[in-house]
């Protein structure tokens, strides 16, 4: 299904143990436009196709446009995000604004790869090995429900991460 939260809850956990070397909003970018394709032809044919942004090469094409060009779009997006959270008095969950280069191209890669192989896992019609092998190698490795869960748990680990530095963050104040 195009715009899955579950590559979006993966992504936390990724976060949570590098927060500095890792933009989530870059990994989410790149993980839509990835996604855009399928939304693509899903409009144009009915069928939901995974095509070239889900192979290796196509993915990773993504990842160096997102990296190069969307900083600022990203950065952008980050200022709106804590003005609401600024008039919501939900301050905890402010972000910092300034994306580096790395952290933007760790962001990119991660959420480009992590897209294919969790989408290469799930449906049958990637290639992510194309122009090399016309085989989905990774299909069907786990099941799409264990699949899943894993996601979530990486979800549930991000969560405690959060609140744990959270806690300490503010008890240091003190």
């Amino acid at each position: 299904m195009p715009f899955t939260p579950f590559h979006l809850m993966a992504g936390t956990s990724v976060k949570s143990f590098f927060p500095q070397y890792f933009s989530f909003s870059i990994f989410t970018l790149t993980n839509v436009i990835i996604d855009s394709e399928v939304l693509f032809y899903i409009y144009t044919t009915g069928i939901p196709a995974h095509k070239f942004f889900h192979t290796f090469l196509g993915a990773s094409l993504i990842a160096i446009f997102v990296a190069l060009f969307c900083r600022s779009l990203c950065e952008v997006g980050l200022k709106f995000w804590n003005i609401i959270l600024y008039t919501k008095k939900l301050s905890l969950f402010k972000v910092e604004i300034k994306i580096t280069k790395f952290s933007a191209w760790c962001g990119a890669f991660v959420g480009a790869y992590s897209q294919l192989l969790l989408d290469a896992v799930m449906h049958k019609d990637i290639i992510p090995f194309f122009p090399f092998s016309n085989i989905n190698q990774l299909h069907g490795i786990i099941s799409t429900i264990n699949l899943h869960l894993i996601c979530i748990g990486l979800f549930y680990v991000a969560f405690v991460i959060f609140v744990l530095r959270s806690y300490f963050k503010i008890n240091k104040r003190f």
